[in-house]
């Protein structure tokens, strides 16, 4: 199974409160096997109620929480552009989505590094 964005935010998050799939199960309301799914990316779209119980529990810096809620519909993201954004804190959300939503021709994909830096100068330029 191939790990998506949302799943790597989810598990950080986690894990950053030092919770178990269980113990964020009991508080959320929602099973741990499928907060597990969601995490190894057997399954995706979660609802937002869902993402909500979730990020009640998690409490996520604002940054990260509008992470999430874009990662819940936009499952194709990629999941190292997540993790890298994730440890840092200086990148904002808007670049984020800017760098995660570029196509690209070919098979190569950039690095993260090099996605956030390509979209933190078009932000600039743009005068954002």
């Amino acid at each position: 199974m191939t790990q998506t964005g949302l799943g790597i935010a989810l598990k950080t998050l986690r894990e950053r409160r030092i919770f178990t799939l269980r113990e964020v199960s009991k508080l959320s309301e929602i099973d741990h096997s499928y907060i597990s799914r969601l995490e190894t990316g057997e399954k995706t779209n979660p609802s937002q109620e869902l993402i909500d119980k979730l990020l009640k529990v998690l409490k996520p810096n604002e940054r990260d929480a509008e992470m999430v809620q874009w990662l819940a519909e936009h499952s194709d993201a990629s999941p190292d552009l997540v993790e890298y954004v994730l440890k840092d804190t200086s990148i904002s959300i808007d670049v984020f989505t800017m760098a995660a939503s570029v196509r690209h021709r070919g098979t190569v994909r950039p690095d993260p590094a090099t996605l956030v830096a390509r979209a933190k100068k078009i932000w600039e330029e743009d005068g954002q």
